[in-house]
């Protein structure tokens, strides 16, 4: 049995209609024909009665305080400065705790929440920020993890510049395409050093959203490669919705800041699977730049770079004694 069924009629009474009709003190006051300050006595004896005999170190102006604000009795401002007196006062918070819970059979959730010391909603949002950290940490994880998995892709397109195709288009250069979804530029290439027909893969580009961008399933892997002086780029990235033939286009950039980047070109359109793959010559500047960068642009020829949808570091990860026999074409 509650110890509210305990209660007196009447302090029973001047409870229910506080907590289950919303009714003011005043109210009460003018519905019985009493005065406010005994409805407010009336119900602050009610509590004194729900809660524990004696709480060390709070006083009984501070309980009547504490009353009125689980009663619904306070302004928005002396609610405020109520639930702050309680965050700072254990005292407070045990007395209030105890009476909330007795009154809840009665009010439901018409019952204020009593609010958490400082220190422990300090902790608790350390918490969250550790939780929040860690879930960014295996989400990104997990992004690094399907661009090594479609590396096995890129595979075979390293060495396709150096032995003779470039994917990549570009109206900039001779034959290229004007457009991401034109069909592929053919540029020949051939000609590179290195005699025995060896191509080493030199290093890995692992290509992922920038952070807090929200790039969901994006991912991608950039192979560079070299043979005698020449060097290549193979690219396989993967979530990208296919472009519309007005656009927007896909474009790929060496890209330090919005000022200093240089436009190496258009991939092929996506296709069903959201896929892009393409190779390209390296220029021999790209070590000027920081990150390799494919990105969304809404102009045919972007001056300067879109939205960036995977970034990765120029120098990669480096990849010792891969190599790949080729027979020169």
């Amino acid at each position: 049995m509650a110890r509210i069924d305990d209660l007196r009629p009447d302090q029973r009474a001047a409870l229910q209609l506080l907590l289950q009709q919303g009714r003011s003190y005043e109210d009460i006051a003018t519905l019985l024909r009493i005065d406010d300050a005994a409805v407010r006595e009336r119900a602050h004896a009610a509590l004194d009665a729900l809660g524990p005999d004696e709480v060390q170190g709070l006083s009984l102006e501070r309980q009547d305080e504490i009353a009125d604000f689980l009663l619904g009795q306070q302004s928005a401002s002396q609610r405020a400065s109520t639930r702050h007196f309680l965050e700072d006062s254990a005292p407070g918070r045990a007395w209030a705790r105890v009476v909330a819970a007795e009154l809840r059979p009665l009010a439901g959730d018409s019952v204020p929440e009593i609010p958490a010391e400082a220190a422990e909603v300090d902790e608790a949002f350390d918490a969250l920020d550790r939780r929040t950290a860690h879930r960014e940490k295996v989400e990104r994880s997990s992004r690094v993890g399907g661009a090594i998995l479609i590396a096995a892709a890129v595979l075979g397109l390293v060495g396709v510049v150096l032995l003779g195709v470039a994917i990549l288009g570009d109206d900039d250069d001779e034959g290229g395409s004007s457009r991401g979804d034109q069909t592929t530029a053919q540029t020949t290439t051939t000609g590179a050093s290195g005699g025995d027909g060896q191509i080493q893969v030199e290093a890995q580009i692992n290509l992922l959203p920038p952070e807090g961008s929200g790039g969901g399933k994006l991912a991608g892997v950039a192979q560079v490669a070299r043979q005698g002086d020449k060097r290549a780029v193979a690219l396989v990235a993967e979530g990208f919705p296919r472009a519309k033939e007005s656009g927007p286009f896909y474009a790929i950039w060496l890209y330090t800041s919005a000022e200093k980047a240089k436009r190496l070109g258009f991939p092929p359109q996506p296709g069903k699977n959201g896929r892009i793959e393409t190779s390209f010559e390296l220029p021999g500047d790209a070590e000027d730049y920081e990150r390799l960068v494919i990105t969304r642009e809404t102009e045919q020829q972007p001056q300067q770079p879109g939205t960036i949808l995977l970034s990765g570091p120029v120098e990669g990860t480096p990849i010792n004694t891969q190599t790949q026999p080729t027979t020169t074409p």
